[in-house]
């Protein structure tokens, strides 16, 4: 590769990245809302469902809160395209499929390796959404890198320190920067 090919490459990533910033105008701060509820609600519902004895539920809670979040997720992108003025998924598309990548990896690493522990399972989920989240935000707004970071850590020192406390951690810790990040995306989003 030539040094000029290089720089074209790298004008055309940058322009990629500016286009994104510039349609998602902050309103991705109603994604991480979203999905901060969704954390709140789910972790707060396994912890209670663990202490109620009836685990055999919580596949069922996760995979209803997961749809509700899918399809509010489509919702909020519509809206987006809509009032960017885009034909179609084009800017988009790229993180739908890289989210997407991650949930089959991890399902995959589920199946093959010898996850089988609720809390394990729980953990690769948490590590690969703060991996996620840290990574978009290298090419959009660097407070979804910090917020992957923030999560990535509290995962990871609950996990070693209080292991008993990583769902009340993730519900309110995790979902509640998520939410709040949303929050302060929605309000300052245009700034970068």
């Amino acid at each position: 590769m030539h040094p000029h090919e290089a720089l074209d490459d790298l004008r055309a990533i940058r322009r990629i990245m500016e286009r994104a910033h510039r349609t998602s105008d902050g309103f991705w701060g109603w994604f991480l809302v979203l999905w901060g509820a969704i954390w709140l609600v789910g972790f707060l519902s396994t912890g209670l469902l663990m202490q109620a004895r009836r685990e055999a539920l919580i596949p069922w809670v996760w995979g209803l809160l997961n749809a509700v979040g899918v399809i509010g997720s489509i919702r909020i992108s519509l809206q987006m395209a809509r009032r960017a003025r885009m034909k179609s998924f084009t800017v988009w598309w790229p993180f739908i499929v890289w989210w997407f990548a991650l949930a089959v990896f991890d399902l995959l690493l589920v199946w093959f390796l010898p996850i089988r522990e609720g809390r394990q399972i729980a953990m690769l989920i948490v590590l690969s959404i703060a991996l996620g989240y840290f990574q978009m935000g290298l090419l959009t707004h660097w407070l979804l890198s910090a917020l992957g970071a923030f999560i990535g850590a509290l995962a990871v020192l609950t996990a070693a320190l209080f292991p008993q406390h990583l769902g009340l951690a993730m519900a309110v810790l995790g979902g509640g920067a998520l939410i709040g990040s949303g929050l302060w995306a929605l309000r300052y989003g245009n700034e970068r």
